[in-house]
């Protein structure tokens, strides 16, 4: 369960598989209060993201500036200038920076959105 938890693709297409499914049923339904507890369920793909480095025990790294590149030890571009292939521990550094920095966030604000005004859209769809 955690390789699937802590894979950030994985977790990306799952928040827009429910927010696709809440906007069908929403339609098949004529009743888009599916729509709005569909985005529920994308909130807590949001905050799965946001828990990455818990759920795979991986601590975010502190960036070190080394004096040969000018670079942080966890950016893949120092190793690429040093001409050695960047570490795997770099690139999974870099993986759940991008989910806590930046998918995290934004998958909880599209699933808040959903969640709080997706039913609004009776008024123009209802039967």
């Amino acid at each position: 369960m955690r390789t699937l938890f802590g894979n950030t693709c994985a977790m990306l297409f799952l928040a827009i598989v429910l927010a696709l499914s809440g906007l069908l049923l929403g339609f098949l339904l004529r009743n888009f209060i599916w729509f709005a507890r569909f985005g529920a369920l994308v909130v807590s793909v949001g905050i799965t993201l946001l828990s990455r480095a818990s759920i795979i025990r991986e601590d975010i790294i502190a960036h070190v500036q080394q004096v040969e590149t000018g670079l942080s030890h966890v950016d893949p571009a120092h190793y690429e200038q040093m001409g050695v292939p960047a570490p795997e521990w770099v690139l999974v550094d870099k993986r759940t920076r991008a989910a806590v920095g930046v998918w995290g966030p934004a998958v909880s604000f599209v699933g808040t959105v959903i969640w709080g005004f997706g039913d609004l859209l009776n008024r123009y769809w209802s039967g």
